[in-house]
């Protein structure tokens, strides 16, 4: 039963001090059974920053830098048992209280992979890629980029904004609306950076895929669908994403590679630009 269950929150951090010593200010006395930090061979001072707080705040680190899945993976073996775990990206601050109590709240309903939180940008709303569909197609991109685009330019008149919004509706229905209060919701992905998931869960879908450095949360959630698991957005649990670029490199060359890598994998380019194309293998058993 999930509420006899301990609740870990699991920080994924490379490089991130500044950021994670906020983070687990917060974190502390929030109700969490432990805290761990999973390190990605950091070079700064993030490991001094853990251990100034004290013995319920683990280290969980190596020497090999294993990108944003394998490194979320480390939480396996830290803790063998099986738990609640409330991934938390090392730069994002809390916006909401209790989260701890929420989360075992919110992991109550059986059938459940994933549940992701709200996550804000740093303007305030609700970031578009909170949650997303099932597909890794052209369509689905440019959908998101519809919604982006109406999220963040107001046209010039009313009559430009509702044409926008009918034409863009079924674009923008499995993408998040950031026009409206967020609500509960079945999706297919949520976002890592907030995201809820029971550790016995994760380790029968395989963990996150190590191979895979950005959108790691698809080859999980692709997984759950197909043992007819139930991921859901849920804005009870709240954060702003700060967005701190420690890696200093291109991030839109970096997730056009990633992309290129998922095209290969789940049905090929003839997938890729068939608006209905999903996520499927290109060879089942």
């Amino acid at each position: 039963m999930s509420k006899n269950l301990p609740i870990i929150a699991a920080i994924p951090n490379y490089n991130m001090a500044e950021s994670l010593s906020r983070l687990l200010t917060q974190l502390v006395g929030e109700g969490y059974d432990a805290i761990y930090v999973l390190d990605d061979a950091s070079t700064d001072d993030s490991r001094a920053v853990v251990t100034a707080f004290g013995p319920n705040v683990h280290w969980i680190g190596g020497d090999a830098n294993l990108g944003a899945g394998g490194n979320r993976n480390r939480i396996l073996a830290a803790h063998p048992d099986d738990c609640i775990i409330h991934f938390l990206d090392a730069d994002v601050r809390l916006e909401t209280t209790a989260p701890a109590a929420k989360a075992r709240a919110l992991m109550a309903e059986p059938n459940l992979a994933f549940v992701g939180g709200l996550v804000f940008s740093e303007d305030g709303k609700q970031s578009i890629w909170s949650y997303g569909p099932n597909s890794v197609t052209l369509y689905s991109l440019l959908t998101a980029a519809i919604q982006q685009l109406f999220a963040t330019v107001q046209a010039p008149k009313p009559y430009w904004r509702n044409w926008i919004r009918r034409v863009t509706k079924s674009a923008r229905s499995e993408w998040p609306d950031v026009a409206t209060p967020p609500e509960r919701r079945s999706t297919y992905w949520v976002l890592e950076g907030n995201l809820l998931v029971k550790r016995s869960v994760l380790e029968k879908l395989g963990g996150f895929d190590a191979d895979i450095h950005e959108y790691d949360i698809i080859p999980p959630a692709r997984k759950a669908q197909e043992l007819g698991l139930v991921t859901v957005f849920d804005p009870t649990i709240a954060v702003t994403h700060l967005a701190v670029d420690v890696r200093h490199y291109n991030r839109a060359i970096a997730l056009y590679k990633e992309l290129y890598q998922l095209i290969k994998r789940y049905g090929g380019w003839k997938a890729w630009v068939l608006p209905d194309g999903r996520f499927k293998p290109k060879h089942t058993s």
